[in-house]
C-alpha cells in the first residue's frame, strides 16, 4: 500500500443514490464548519450534508477514489478554516466531474490527517456552476496554519518554483518544490538557505500526481524532452488541490504544470587549478556478485560499469578514492580499473593493493585508484580497529618531478539503521557520536601517517556521511583540517541529496602542512541531482531512457582538488595562507 498518502479502505456501501435534480436538498452544514480551524474537525465521526461545486475529481483505485468539492462563495471559512473538503466514494460508483453541483450525505471522519466525508450514503447532482477561482498561494507559507486552512481547497502557485528532490518520481509520481534549493539544516556553511531559517513545512511541499499508484507508468512531470527533471529544474502554473498527509501537505494536479530545465548537465567537472588532481567518488555498491547489493542482472551491471568508468574518466585524476566497492579482495576493484582503462583505450590507472592490516569484515570496502605515470606508490597502511565498520585505507604517493603525500581514504558510520536507545538522532542523524569518534581516530591515523619523513601532508577523502556543521567535520575543523569544499561557491557546495534536502557529505580535507598546497576544488554535479530513474538500476518503463555517460552512476557527486605538487604548477595560493 502506497506509503502515507490517502488511505484506500472503503467503509460502508452508498444506501441512496439519484441522478441530477433540479435543485439541491438543503438542510447542509458549511464545509467549513466540518474543516473547523484545528486539525481535526469538530464535527468527526458525525454525519452531516454539504452542498458545493465539484473541483477535482481523481476517481477509482488508480486515483484517490474520490473527488473534491468545495463552497461556490467565500463561505463561512472567511480564510481561517477551509472551504473544500474530499469525498470517498464506494468501490464502483461513478464520481461527478468538475462543475458539478453536488449535495451529499456521509460521515466526517480524519483518515490520513485528511478531513473527508466518507460513508456516503446519498449524492444528489443538482445542476452545473463555475468551478470556483483557485486561491492564489506563495511559498514560502510563513503562517503554520497556512495550509491547514486550504486543505480539500483549490489553489494556485505562479512560480517558478525549484524543485529540490526528485528521488519519488518514479516510485510515488511526486516532486519537492521550494522558492530555491534547500540545504540540510546542518550544512551550516555561509551563504547558503538552510531549511532552519523557516519551518521546513512551510518552506516546501510535495507535488503529487493525483494517484495512488506505486511505480505509475507512464512516469508523471517529464520534461519537454521526455527526461526526468533534475534537482534545481523549474516549475511554474501549478493548479491544484490541497491533501494532507501524514508526512505533511501535498498538491494534487488539476491542471499540468510547466516544466522547465534550468540546470543543465556538465558535461565536465568545472575547470580546476592545481597541477596534482585527487578525487573522491561513492560508486554506490559497486559489487560484480549479482543481487548481493547494487546490480541484479548482468545488463545492470554492464550498464553500472560503463556509467562508473564514464564519470572515472571525466574526472581526470592522478588518485582516486572509492568507497562502497565489493568486498571481495581485488575482483571488483580489478573490473572497474579494466572499464576505465578500456574506455581510456591504455593501461592509464592501477588499484592500490588493500594493505597488510586488511580493510574489514564488511560487505563494502574503501579503494584507491592511481596513475602509475604520475605517481610512485610508496606505502600503504589501515586501521581496522573495530571503531570502523569498514578501515580507513591510507596510500602514500610520490608526485613525479614533486612531493610525497598521504590519500586516507574512509567512509564513516551512516545516519541510517537507527538504534533503539542510546546513539539515536539528536539532530544530527543517528549514530553520531559513532561518527565523532570515529573522526577522532581518523585524525589519529593520520597523524601517524603524517609522522613519515619527507611527507608533505594526508588529505582525508571520502564519504563522512555528515553534513557541513556537524561534529565529525568540527573535530577536523579544531584539527587544523581545511574543507576543501569551501573553495566552491555556496549555492553548489553539495554532493548529496536527500528528503529534499541539499549539502555536503562527501569531503576531501587537508591537512594543516598540506592545506597551503590546496590550489582548487570542484564538486561535478553528475548524480545528486538525478532521478533514480536514469540510473544503471532505473526502471522508468519504455518511456524513460537512461541517460548516457557518467549521469547517475552513483548517488553521491564525486569531490576532486588540486594540489600544487610539483614544480611548475604555479605559486601556493589556497585557503592555507
Amino acid at each position: 500500500m502506497r506509503r502515507g498518502v490517502l488511505t484506500l479502505l472503503l467503509v460502508g456501501l452508498a444506501a441512496a443514490w439519484t441522478g441530477a435534480s433540479a435543485a439541491c436538498p438543503g438542510g447542509t452544514t458549511a464545509i467549513a464548519t466540518v474543516q473547523g480551524t484545528g486539525a481535526r474537525s469538530p464535527l468527526e465521526a458525525r454525519s452531516v450534508r454539504v452542498e458545493g461545486v465539484v473541483t477535482a475529481s481523481f476517481p477509482g483505485s488508480a486515483g484517490l477514489g474520490g473527488f473534491f468539492v468545495q463552497d461556490a462563495g467565500v463561505g463561512a471559512g472567511g480564510g481561517s478554516a477551509s472551504d473544500g473538503l474530499f469525498v470517498r466514494m464506494p468501490a464502483g460508483r461513478s464520481t461527478p466531474r468538475p462543475g458539478t453541483v453536488v449535495w451529499v450525505q456521509g460521515t466526517v471522519s480524519e483518515s490520513g490527517a485528511l478531513t473527508q466525508l466518507t460513508r456516503v450514503t446519498r449524492l444528489e447532482r443538482c445542476g452545473h456552476a463555475p468551478v470556483p477561482a483557485p486561491r492564489e498561494v506563495r511559498l514560502p507559507m510563513n503562517d503554520p496554519r497556512g495550509w491547514e486552512a486550504l486543505e480539500g481547497m483549490r489553489v494556485h502557485l505562479a512560480g517558478p518554483l525549484t524543485i529540490t528532490g526528485v528521488y519519488e518520481l518514479g516510485r510515488y509520481g511526486e516532486l519537492t518544490l521550494a522558492v530555491a534549493r534547500l540545504f540540510a539544516p546542518t550544512q551550516g556553511e555561509p551563504g547558503q538557505e538552510p531549511a532552519e531559517r523557516a519551518p521546513l513545512q512551510g518552506r516546501r511541499i510535495v507535488l503529487d500526481d493525483g494517484s495512488l499508484l506505486q511505480d505509475p507508468r507512464p512516469v508523471p512531470y517529464l520534461l519537454p524532452d521526455g527526461r526526468p527533471p533534475r534537482v534545481g529544474d523549474r516549475v511554474s502554473d501549478v493548479t491544484a488541490v490541497v491533501v494532507q498527509t501524514r508526512e505533511g501537505y501535498r498538491l494534487e494536479p488539476t491542471a499540468p504544470p510547466t516544466l522547465v530545465a534550468a540546470n543543465p548537465r556538465p558535461a565536465a567537472p568545472p575547470p580546476l587549478a592545481g597541477g596534482v588532481r585527487v578525487a573522491t567518488f561513492n560508486v554506490h555498491n559497486f559489487f560484480t556478485t549479482l543481487g548481493a547489493r547494487g546490480a541484479r542482472s548482468r545488463a545492470q551491471l554492464a550498464l553500472q560499469r560503463a556509467k562508473l568508468s564514464a564519470a572515472l574518466a571525466g574526472l581526470d585524476a592522478d588518485a582516486i578514492a572509492l568507497q562502497e566497492v565489493e568486498n571481495d579482495g581485488s575482483r571488483s576493484v580489478a573490473a572497474l580499473v579494466a572499464a576505465l582503462n578500456a574506455r581510456l583505450e591504455t593501461d592509464a590507472y592501477a588499484a592500490v593493493p588493500d594493505p597488510r592490516g586488511g580493510v574489514g569484515d564488511d560487505r563494502i570496502k574503501q579503494a584507491v585508484l592511481y596513475r602509475p605515470a604520475r605517481l610512485e606508490l610508496v606505502a600503504t597502511a589501515s586501521d581496522p580497529r573495530p571503531l570502523f565498520e569498514r578501515a580507513p585505507v591510507a596510500a602514500t604517493f610520490r608526485v613525479t618531478g614533486g612531493g610525497t603525500f598521504t590519500l586516507l581514504t574512509v567512509h564513516l558510520k551512516s545516519k541510517g539503521g537507527c538504534p533503539a536507545a542510546g546513539d539515536v538522532d539528536h539532530g544530527f542523524g543517528c549514530w553520531n557520536l559513532r561518527r565523532s569518534a570515529q573522526a577522532e581516530a581518523v585524525l589519529a591515523f593520520a597523524d601517524r601517517l603524517a609522522r613519515r619523513p619527507g611527507d608533505v601532508g594526508v588529505l582525508v577523502a571520502g564519504d563522512l556521511n555528515s553534513y557541513a556543521g556537524e561534529p565529525p567535520l568540527r573535530r577536523f575543523a579544531a584539527a587544523g583540517y581545511v574543507n576543501a569544499d569551501r573553495l566552491v561557491p555556496a549555492a553548489r557546495r553539495y554532493s548529496y541529496v536527500f528528503d529534499g534536502l541539499s549539502g555536503t557529505l562527501d569531503y576531501v580535507l587537508a591537512s594543516p602542512s598540506l592545506a597551503p598546497h590546496l590550489e582548487g576544488a570542484a564538486i561535478w554535479h553528475i548524480d545528486a541531482d538525478e532521478s533514480p530513474l536514469v540510473s544503471a538500476f532505473g526502471d522508468g518503463g519504455p518511456a524513460i531512457t537512461v541517460l548516457p555517460g557518467a549521469f547517475r552512476a552513483s548517488d553521491h557527486d564525486p569531490v576532486l582538488v588540486g594540489l600544487r605538487l610539483t614544480t611548475g604548477d604555479g605559486p601556493a595560493g589556497g585557503p592555507g595562507h
